[in-house]
């Protein structure tokens, strides 16, 4: 072989390998994380922190008293007809919004209720949820949760709950469907959400945050809402 051949030889090795090279460190490159966070990734499941607490600390002006004999008369008219069962919820779905969990806010694990509200009361949780998460965003904090711990409830299951709850009313707001309940003693921080980066917040400056949001809506006479000793959530009506 002469010399030409030889290095012409020898250049193509180089090349070849070369080429190799490279793609075996774009194959690393995406094999092994660089510092990105995958919950950001749509679809994704995101990573939760508990902020809890209880109402220390809240501002007087959102210890609501809209008592159940307020917020009643405002369930009968703008409500359904209360279910005896919850087999009878199929039967009127066409009036009902099913309600699910969404950035924005939880849905817990409900015992005693059905995850549905008329859709008045639906339009108020979400109206109450996107205010709650501007304010956060105004205030330079991350987003967090709220937790909606009830909401429809048929007449078994108030006969159920008041077997293990002295203080809930035979005659309940839930049971018209426009009623759901807010917990106050815990908020959810989603972590790694892209748009929302900000810091982190202490249960007091939710508590209030969340309270500063009822009493605007209350105060457009667009709900009811009861500040809950027993049970640590606010109870809200719809007037509409």
């Amino acid at each position: 072989m002469n010399k030409g051949k030889h290095n012409r030889t020898i250049t193509r090795v180089t090349a070849i390998l070369s080429v190799m090279l490279v793609a075996l460190l774009v194959v690393i490159c995406y094999a092994i994380p660089l510092g990105h966070d995958d919950t950001r990734k749509p679809g994704s499941q995101v990573q939760r922190v508990e902020v809890r607490g209880g109402s220390a600390g809240l501002n007087a002006l959102y210890r609501f008293k809209d008592v159940n004999d307020t917020q009643i008369v405002a369930a009968q008219q703008f409500g359904i007809v209360p279910l005896s069962t919850r087999a009878g919820v199929d039967s009127i779905a066409s009036q009902l919004i099913k309600i699910e969990s969404s950035r924005a806010f939880r849905v817990d694990s409900l015992t005693h209720s059905v995850p549905y509200l008329t859709p008045s009361a639906s339009d108020l949780l979400n109206t109450i949820a996107t205010r709650f998460q501007a304010k956060l965003q105004a205030q330079g904090l991350a987003q967090y949760q709220f937790i909606v711990t009830s909401m429809l409830r048929t007449s078994d299951d108030v006969r159920r709950l008041r077997r293990v709850n002295r203080n809930a009313v035979r005659n309940s707001c839930h049971m018209y469907g426009t009623t759901f309940d807010i917990a106050y003693n815990c908020f959810e921080k989603i972590d790694s959400v892209p748009d929302f980066e900000g810091a982190d917040a202490t249960h007091r400056v939710l508590l209030n945050t969340l309270g500063e949001t009822l009493k605007e809506l209350r105060d457009d006479g667009r709900c009811y809402v009861k500040f809950e000793r027993g049970q640590p959530c606010y109870h809200i009506t719809t007037r509409q």
